[in-house]
């Protein structure tokens, strides 16, 4: 029994595997693409924006993977690259993006109860949405503390809570 479940399982897992191996890369526009790291390199160059607070191993490592990059788009479309290429564009332009992103662009997932039920949902939220959500929630309780009245009773209402 055992060894029928370890198969299917094992069946399953390849299946899956070759699903994404054989899913196509979609196309991107080479000459648009250059126009992105031209507008990172002077981000890079000028220490402003994302970019340019790296720290000095990363800067020369995003300006490493832009050269590369761009020797290998030069005057090229990207169905012009052989696959081994096109895989090498992705990673490079993968790479570059992660080392731009920051602490506030992580995502962080928690199971959430829902309100009146024992089910559990799944929230995924980037860390800068879930400051702004507990900020807009402080604010939210603090107006309603202000705006509420110290009375229900009106000063010519006849009978008082």
């Amino acid at each position: 029994m055992r060894k029928v479940f370890l198969s299917v399982v094992l069946t399953a897992l390849c299946a899956t595997a070759a699903a994404f191996a054989a899913a196509p890369a979609t196309p991107f526009d080479a000459q648009a693409v250059l126009e992105q790291q031209k507008a990172i390199r002077a981000d890079l160059d000028a220490g402003k924006g994302v970019y340019g607070q790296l720290n000095p191993a990363t800067r020369q490592e995003v300006r490493e993977r832009q050269d590369k990059l761009s020797r290998l788009l030069q005057n090229r479309r990207y169905e012009d690259l052989g696959p081994a290429e096109q895989d090498q564009a992705r990673l490079d332009l993968a790479w570059i993006e992660y080392a731009g992103k920051t602490d506030d662009d992580r995502l962080v997932c928690e199971r959430v109860r829902t309100i009146g039920s024992n089910r559990v949902e799944r929230v995924c939220k980037t860390l800068a949405q879930r400051r702004d959500d507990r900020k807009n929630s402080k604010d939210n309780a603090d107006r309603a503390l202000q705006n509420r009245s110290l009375s229900s009773c009106k000063p010519d209402a006849l009978n008082c809570i």
